[in-house]
């Protein structure tokens, strides 16, 4: 039998971490032993371990911010982060290699390639990044949450649907008197979402609809009192949160399709600067075209929405379709990884 540990590398915000965390919790369910497996992640990835009994390392690994331009002209910084894995990391004992992507991703595939450890690539977005660009040309196996993702090496690769929590569901029937508004930006919040809710706070009244509203870490304002409106700075578990809405305002990254899983209707605010805004972008579109949200760019067309629901105006639901093409990944990829490291 080969060595079976597992190294999950993931980095920064939530989109790239809960995945990860998601895939540990499925394994522990199936068995695999928590010392088996390790993560590698950076300073802002290692705060949503705090309360995981397994390895972690953090790690300071460069990041680009200039593309594959930076990469090349601080090259030797990437050497360094990868001398400082191969420190921490027992590869000899490494049985898979497990990337989320994000700046990180690159030095997976190279690890990987050069102690010859079978690799895996999950991309979150219809747009890959170029972490997972650049690391899809290492032998690896690649699953994707959307279908016909592209920007990827399509070399042996499934679309396999996203990797979710899977104790979230949502069986909140659409109440009569009162429609009731998830809004979140991310894991570390969205100032654009944040600055188009209060304005529509400070022009209008909640009376029919009730706003919950994920602001992001450090971004609670205790001057934003509002009827019917709630603030809260960082929800750990979803479940709650997506249990009690019947609508979601958000944007378009990876982690949106967990409510088009449980037939949360979409309002889309996509994301419009830097590499992020081109996945953000055809995400949207994908969801815009199968009829699971709805594109709202500007504060005009938002207030407009929001205005029809005051009214208790149910017809853009109506516009909404149920989810029957994107499907949970989770079992896929777990049954992938199990199958690998009991050869």
């Amino acid at each position: 039998m080969k060595q079976n540990t597992i190294v999950f590398f993931c980095v920064g915000t939530g989109g790239h971490v809960l995945p990860v965390i998601n895939l540990i919790d499925d394994l522990h369910q199936r068995g695999i032993e928590k010392r088996k497996i390790e993560v590698v992640t950076d300073k802002r990835g290692s705060q949503y371990f705090k309360d995981r009994d397994i390895d972690v390392h953090s790690i300071d690994i460069y990041r680009s911010k200039t593309g594959m331009v930076g990469y090349m002209l601080n090259i030797l910084k990437i050497v360094k982060s990868i001398r400082i894995i191969e420190k921490k990391i027992d590869l000899k004992n490494c049985g898979i290699l497990f990337t989320t992507g994000s700046y990180i991703a690159p030095l997976a595939g190279y690890l990987s390639w050069r102690h010859k450890i079978k690799f895996f690539i999950q991309e979150q977005n219809i747009y890959a990044g170029l972490g997972n660009k650049i690391a899809s040309y290492f032998k690896s196996d690649k699953f994707t949450s959307y279908p016909n993702t592209i920007n990827i090496n399509q070399k042996n690769l499934d679309n396999t649907g996203p990797i979710v929590d899977k104790k979230i569901q949502n069986n909140k029937a659409i109440n009569n008197k009162e429609i009731i508004i998830g809004v979140q930006g991310g894991s570390q919040g969205s100032k654009e979402i944040n600055s188009l809710i209060y304005k529509y706070l400070s022009n209008n009244t909640l009376k029919n609809i009730k706003i919950i509203h994920i602001v992001g870490p450090n971004n609670f304002d205790n001057s934003k009192k509002f009827e019917n409106y709630k603030q809260i700075e960082f929800i750990k578990d979803m479940s709650d949160f997506y249990s009690s809405i019947d609508l979601q305002v958000s944007r378009a990254g990876g982690g949106v399709l967990e409510a088009v899983l449980i037939n949360i209707p979409l309002i889309l605010i996509p994301y419009k600067h830097g590499t992020t805004s081109t996945h953000q972008s055809m995400n949207a579109e994908y969801l815009v075209k199968s009829k699971f949200a709805k594109l709202c760019p500007h504060y005009e067309s938002l207030e407009y929405e929001f205005k029809k629901l005051e009214q208790l105006d149910k017809s853009l639901f109506e516009e909404f379709s149920k989810n029957n093409v994107i499907k949970i990944g989770n079992d896929f990829i777990v049954n992938k990884i199990i199958d690998e490291i009991d050869k």
